[in-house]
């Protein structure tokens, strides 16, 4: 089994957790373990909860920042649609509703906030600019040579993460990718030069496995 690498609560002094994080673990952190279908289910968004627990733990210490490509969000709002019109996990479109709105107020910064002399952004949205577009194109190419085929917004997840570390200095250790997409995850293993990947699902990574 390989060695997974931990993140640790208190980082070097002066340094954060940065998370880049997929549309399903943002999605799945609003919804009640109740609505999910069956055991397997239920244990897969308790195994996301457990991992937002320890993240906002982080951003309450300000040893964290959490950031989303701009698709991403939008994605995460569709799994909580297709949750209530395919999969029938929500009993009505009142819950569906509620769930939009909690999604909606956990990533929304108020003017105020903005202005504030002494802010504190705990969701940082990335846009997709042409230096993330351009890397799309590259790592497309590096996961199909290994034979891992992904979608668009899986892309520019990890050409969101390799911006993150090329244009702002961010270091490598101190970066780390959360996606439930198992092609994803594996893709990322084998292009050296991204952060760590992590999937809340599985056993190796569950929260008290991989945080210190």
């Amino acid at each position: 089994m390989p060695r997974v690498r931990k993140i640790q609560s208190i980082p070097p002094a002066g340094g954060r957790n940065y998370f880049v994080i997929d549309a399903n673990f943002l999605a799945n952190k609003h919804i009640p373990p109740k609505y999910a279908p069956n055991d397997k289910e239920r244990a897969r968004i308790e195994a996301c909860a457990a991992w937002w627990e320890r993240i906002e733990s982080l951003l309450a210490d300000d040893h964290a920042r959490v950031f989303v490509p701009d698709v991403c969000i939008a994605e995460a709002f569709k799994v909580l649609a297709r949750k209530y019109y395919e999969d029938k996990w929500f009993p009505s479109a009142v819950v569906l509703g509620q769930r939009r709105k909690r999604l909606s107020e956990d990533i929304r910064i108020s003017t105020k906030v903005l202005k504030g002399a002494n802010r504190k952004i705990r969701y940082h949205d990335v846009s997709t600019n042409r230096d993330i577009i351009i890397s799309v194109d590259r790592f497309y190419e590096l996961f199909m040579k290994n034979g891992k085929k992904v979608q668009i917004a899986d892309l520019i997840l990890v050409a969101t993460a390799k911006y993150l570390l090329d244009f702002f200095d961010l270091p490598r250790e101190l970066v780390h990718i959360v996606t439930l997409d198992k092609p994803l995850r594996e893709g990322i293993c084998k292009v050296t030069e991204l952060p760590a990947a992590y999937d809340p699902t599985l056993k190796m990574h569950r929260a008290e496995v991989v945080f210190g």
